[in-house]
């Protein structure tokens, strides 16, 4: 009986926690439904015209050009993510299995960069930016991005590698391999739920960023979609709240596919560290 109430119990509360969790991106879509007068309405009725539907997604896709938007983010966010973990993986590997002076003090330092606040180095990076010639152009995105998520790699990646025994890289070394050998023939494919993970959360990251890209795209044609959002936010008119629930809905979508396809990972990169 104590079990079966247990059960019960857990059962409600995951119920709760996903009505919780899903209930504010469906109360986001219901708005992104209504026309500018009706999303005033508290609470707000079920009751949908496709004409306002139609004029909502047809204002933030095509006068908007909010696809243009989308696509810069998933160049940036990819491209970063992808340079971040060419990077990041195998000096994790380096920190988990080589012996050097400094390495757990080298290994702390890394993480503290990524505690860094954005706004402390904004300017910074903006002045360099600059000076290198890239405003206004993706690599001057993904500079920064890569650098701020890099640390952030790293960290994941040293708990995930030092969770694999060391005998296996002592056999694939007796057998012949090299340290590169083991870390791309034997060791990518043990950890490729970390890589998941560490993919992820610099994804999330570079996706929502907002301050860094503010300082360095001046032009619409290179803007990401927290920039371009925020050109909704004017002194000039009130805010649509309808339009701006059809951008939350676009901008949601594409990430959430992608956290779908690696939420299984998503729990053991977040308990890495307590493994550690």
């Amino acid at each position: 009986m104590t079990r079966i109430l247990g059960r019960v119990v857990s059962y409600v509360v995951l119920a709760l926690i996903a009505v919780i969790g899903i209930a504010p991106f469906l109360y986001l879509l219901v708005i992104s439904f209504k026309n500018r007068l009706d999303v005033l309405e508290v609470p707000p009725s079920l009751d949908f015209h496709w004409a306002d539907i139609s004029a909502n997604y047809h204002t933030v896709i095509h006068d908007q050009k909010f696809p243009t938007f989308i696509l810069n983010s998933i160049v940036v966010t990819g491209a970063s993510t992808t340079i971040a973990l060419l990077l990041g993986v195998p000096a994790a590997y380096a920190f988990s299995r080589l012996r050097f002076r400094g390495r757990d003090t080298w290994s702390s330092t890394i993480l503290s960069f990524r505690f860094m606040p954005p706004v402390a180095v904004a300017i910074p990076i903006y002045l360099l930016v600059r000076q290198l010639g890239f405003l206004n152009s993706y690599l001057g995105l993904i500079l920064p991005y890569v650098a701020f998520t890099l640390p952030l790699v790293v960290w994941i990646m040293i708990g995930f590698f030092d969770e694999i025994p060391r005998e296996i890289d002592d056999a694939a070394l007796v057998d012949g391999c090299t340290r590169a050998s083991v870390l791309f023939r034997v060791m990518l494919p043990l950890v490729r739920p970390g890589i998941m993970v560490a993919a992820t959360f610099g994804v999330i990251f570079i996706w929502n960023e907002f301050l860094v890209g503010l300082y360095i795209i001046n032009s619409q044609e290179r803007e990401t979609i927290p920039i371009a959002a925020s050109a909704l936010l004017t002194v000039e008119s009130p805010i649509d709240w309808n339009l701006a629930a059809v951008v939350g809905v676009l901008t949601t979508i594409p990430i959430l596919i992608f956290s779908a396809f690696a939420q299984r990972y998503i729990v053991r990169g977040m308990t890495a560290g307590a493994v550690r």
